[in-house]
């Protein structure tokens, strides 16, 4: 028999339609399919054509009757659930259910995004993240005799977004941690979007968050790093720099100081090759730059002093050859 012959609405309605047709209604609360009301019959109409999963919980008990979306999310549990009280047929859950019961039958409706349940789809227990709406099911008088589930799983993209966050997270912390300065700047105006500990040491421990170079290290003016910011930024060619001499509001006291630097701007380019900012990386060398200077001086020190001496000097090796 054909669903149409004597329950036209039941036609187009899949799998889940002739399982509906076979299922003997009478042992439940709802009766044969024969004593429906017109409302019942509409409401299971439209979710069985329904692409989405979908699932109608009737009377006070829940009974369920789904569409074959909701078969395939229901998992292992297809076809079991048909008929069901849904407290029992998702147990793990009565509580939940016994409150979306609760609210829809009181004419309320219920929408949950990214729900977390635990549920036992194919006998073991799986978290699965769900958005769930509710809505209740009126009756020729308008009163409720039903509520209405419509479940999308969100599970991969939830996993998905964590998996994403955590990457985040963990170059986060790289960044954070990393021995030398760094900091990325958005737009053409280098606005201050990211900064490492180093990066903040290097500046004063000032707060430049959310401010372009300008205005959060204005002592950069007239010493040619906006200049060459806004060439890599215009050209999308990197630039690198060798203990390069920069004066900085450096310590508490935030008085200038001579730094030396080297460091790399490299342009931040989007999947169409536009450039959205700059990131700077780099070490701060002063130390060993100081170091180099007073090892020059040194040096010529002892040269002048070697020059001018009234004796004859000369260097040897262990061999005692001149060297």
């Amino acid at each position: 028999m054909r669903p149409a012959d004597d329950h036209p609405f039941l036609s187009g309605g899949g799998k889940a339609a002739r399982i509906i047709l076979r299922f003997d209604w009478a042992k439940t609360p709802l009766g044969p399919i024969a004593t429906w009301p017109e409302c019942q019959k509409t409401a299971i109409a439209m979710i069985l054509r329904s692409p989405v999963p979908m699932c109608t919980l009737w009377g006070e008990d829940g009974i369920m009757i789904y569409n074959d979306a909701y078969a395939d999310f229901a998992g292992a549990r297809h076809p079991g659930l048909f008929g069901r009280r849904a407290r029992e047929g998702w147990s793990e859950v009565a509580d939940f259910i016994d409150n979306v019961l609760k609210v829809g039958l009181a004419g309320g409706t219920l929408a949950f995004r990214d729900q977390e349940l635990k549920l036992y789809r194919n006998g073991a227990p799986e978290s699965v993240w769900l958005n769930l709406d509710y809505s209740p099911l009126l009756d020729e008088d308008g009163e409720p005799t039903g509520v209405m589930a419509i479940v999308v799983e969100t599970t991969a993209k939830v996993r998905a977004e964590r998996e994403l966050n955590a990457e985040r997270q963990r170059l986060w912390r790289l960044f954070e941690q990393a021995p030398g300065f760094m900091a990325v700047l958005n737009g053409p105006e280098h606005r201050f979007a990211m900064v490492n500990e180093a990066y903040y040491a290097l500046v004063g421990h000032r707060n430049v968050l959310g401010k372009s170079v300008c205005e959060a290290l204005p002592e950069l003016a007239g010493q040619g790093f906006m200049d060459l910011l806004d060439r890599v930024y215009r050209t999308n060619e990197p630039y690198v720099g060798h203990a390069m001499e920069v004066e900085l509001k450096h310590g508490r006291g935030q008085q200038v100081e001579k730094r030396y630097l080297d460091f790399l701007y490299q342009p931040i380019v989007e999947d169409g090759g536009r450039v959205t900012g700059v990131f700077v990386q780099g070490n701060d060398v002063t130390d060993q730059k100081l170091t180099e200077f007073q090892l020059r001086e040194s040096e010529e020190r002892f040269r002048l002093v070697a020059e001018n001496a009234p004796v004859m000097l000369w260097m040897g090796n262990r061999e005692g050859d001149c060297v």
